[in-house]
């Protein structure tokens, strides 16, 4: 199907396929939300079904204006996007910080994080901020590349600390909310970005080799030196993200306490077999069973068979949008799309893999099945991009 959307009149190609992908991994996220219900309140959980599927529904018409606007204009609004955004993200630390007081930023799970808006919803910045940033390091990254003269880790730093200049102070923002998930989101994105700019192969070996040592490094310091630990992590015995890292690594001895949430998902996902629990059953209760721990929800009803169904559809996902980057030669577009791949691969891996135990948990959520209208909005963006650089590979095979 062809149809006319942009200003010039082309014809628009739609990729089916990631259209398929989007709309399967919401219809099992929905089923993920109902079977929550039984470890939330009944009543919040079909009000979570009809808000989520109103935010895909506002979603997709989203998608439809952002097809019509242009890429080049969203390359553009990206700034002011971003300039409004950091502006929300300031008064968010001030309320947390009691410089101001309103109703509209609630603490919700120790952070501030979330405008709640009367009659409306919930509205995260922090979601948006993740995306306008790869907007506009596609942007610097392009711009960079035309302009250097030379390959040399002069030029290489110089291109970070452009990108730096935008990323760290919303990173700091979003930081002193708290909030430890969507900074490692941002930071391996903008990284991941930085390696497919061009810049020398050495920054591969420093930045892989500076990330290997800290995360293993926390790992040593746990089981030999867990005062040491403790200072780094600010020296307060109660430093909820040094008990993330107690509840991962002995998530047995930590069950009553730090490793709940962890423990609670493995059991019940353990017993579940090959087809799962009986449909609803509440084995265990989970925490946050319909965002940080859907996945545990899933494989827990559907068993086996049901966890790998959700694993192969959610880097099905990954892999279309690995196909469009590397048919496409748009050069800033590729950029900006390479960014959106590894935010939703790391999320993708990473909550499932906290789920599992394999992964330390940060309170990511599964794209396009959590409950959230914030993220499935904010991914819009880079999916708007994605679906023009399909249809302008299918008219460059056309020629």
């Amino acid at each position: 199907m062809r149809t006319q959307i942009n200003e010039s009149k082309r014809q628009f190609y739609t990729d089916y396929v990631l259209v398929i992908l989007i709309l399967l991994s919401a219809i099992v996220g929905l089923v993920g939300i109902y079977l929550a219900a039984p470890f939330n309140n009944l009543d919040t959980s079909k009000s979570d079904i009809i808000r989520q599927i109103s935010w895909f529904f506002i979603s997709f018409a989203f998608l439809t204006i952002l097809l019509k606007l242009g890429t080049d204009r969203l390359f553009t609004v990206s700034y002011v996007a971003y300039g409004i955004l950091l502006v929300l993200l300031v008064i968010q630390v001030m309320a947390r910080y009691r410089i101001i007081n309103t109703s509209l930023i609630p603490e919700i799970n120790g952070a501030y994080a979330w405008y709640i808006i009367p009659k409306v919803g919930s509205f995260q910045p922090s979601e948006f901020m993740k995306v306008m940033l790869i907007f506009i390091t596609a942007n610097i990254i392009s711009k960079h590349n035309k302009e250097k003269e030379d390959k040399s880790f002069t030029s290489d730093f110089i291109l970070g600390l452009k990108i730096a200049k935008f990323a760290i102070p919303p990173l700091i923002l979003i930081v002193l909310q708290p909030d430890s998930g969507i900074p490692i989101i941002i930071v391996i994105s903008l990284v991941f970005m930085f390696f497919l700019s061009g810049v020398r192969s050495e920054w591969f070996i420093i930045i892989f080799s500076f990330a290997f040592v800290a995360f293993f490094g926390i790992i040593f310091l746990y089981y030999n030196n867990p005062a040491l630990l403790n200072r780094l992590f600010g020296g307060n015995a109660q430093s909820y993200r040094l008990n993330r890292f107690y509840g991962w690594l002995d998530y047995e001895k930590y069950s009553g306490s730090h490793g709940h949430h962890l423990y609670n998902a493995i059991a019940s996902i353990g017993t579940a077999g090959w087809t799962g629990h009986p449909i609803g059953s509440v084995i265990l209760q989970i925490p946050e069973a319909q965002t940080d721990f859907i996945f545990a929800v899933l494989a827990q009803n559907f068993g086996f068979a049901g966890g790998v169904s959700v694993i192969i559809l959610a880097f099905a996902l990954d892999l279309r949008l690995i196909w469009i980057a590397l048919k496409s030669d748009l050069d800033r577009e590729r950029y900006l799309l390479a960014g959106a791949i590894a935010m939703l691969f790391f999320q993708h891996t990473e909550n499932i893999g906290m789920v599992l135990g394999v992964l330390p948990i940060t309170g990511i959520t599964l794209p396009f099945f959590s409950y959230g209208g914030s993220s499935i909005l904010s991914y819009m963006f880079p999916f708007s991009v994605a679906f023009y650089m399909y249809s302008e590979i299918k008219h460059a095979h056309k020629h």
